[in-house]
């Protein structure tokens, strides 16, 4: 697992030794970048269930502003820090140890902004039968209804591509694009007050 682009390019990564952490390949986050364009210089990024930060160092090199990392996992936090000091990303981020459905209350008072949200739970908390399901999208359609993203600004969840992600699971939140890579889905969303529809 490497830096595919931009400052930090072919540093690489650590990983973490969970079974339950499934590393995004290089090709599917290329992908995904490339997708974004433009619109990672000077952003301020929030990498929800970062794992390793893989995406939300990606977005570092390429020219993003600042990036809040959140993740609950003990082993994920060190993990997360060491990518970014071997990145030189440290002074442009801040690594948050919290679970992800109490984040909101901790940025109320922040007076925050994000221009991306990159989104990358584990699989399971997207399958149909789980609760936590409901609470991910709820999350996110919070963050447009709170102001804690943009208006132009865009969610990209990823999930496992038999997991369906319709347009009616968001109240705030439009669906503008999918794209599969393998067994990785990318669903794009934007606030449904964007004026640009285009990723």
């Amino acid at each position: 697992m490497r830096i595919i682009s931009g400052k930090s390019k072919g540093v690489r990564l650590s990983a973490l030794s969970s079974k339950r952490t499934r590393p995004i390949l290089d090709r599917a986050k290329e992908s995904l970048f490339n997708i974004l364009g433009d619109s990672i210089l000077d952003s301020v990024v929030l990498d929800l269930f970062a794992g390793t930060g893989s995406l939300g160092i990606e977005a570092l090199s390429r020219g993003a502003k600042r990036c809040l990392f959140v993740d609950n996992s003990t082993n994920a936090i060190p993990v997360i820090k060491k990518n970014l000091q071997d990145a030189e990303f440290l002074e442009k981020s801040v690594v948050l140890k919290i679970n992800v459905f109490r984040l909101l209350g901790i940025l109320k008072n922040k007076h925050l902004n994000f221009d991306i949200l990159l989104v990358a739970p584990p699989y399971k908390l997207l399958d149909l039968d789980c609760r936590d399901r409901k609470r991910i999208f709820s999350i996110l359609d919070e963050c447009v209804s709170r102001k804690f993203i943009n208006e132009t600004g865009v969610i990209v969840l990823q999930h496992h591509k038999k997991q369906t992600v319709s347009q009616e699971s968001f109240k705030q939140l439009k669906v503008i694009d999918e794209r599969r890579y393998g067994a990785t889905q990318f669903t794009f969303l934007r606030t449904n007050s964007s004026s640009n529809p285009e990723t």
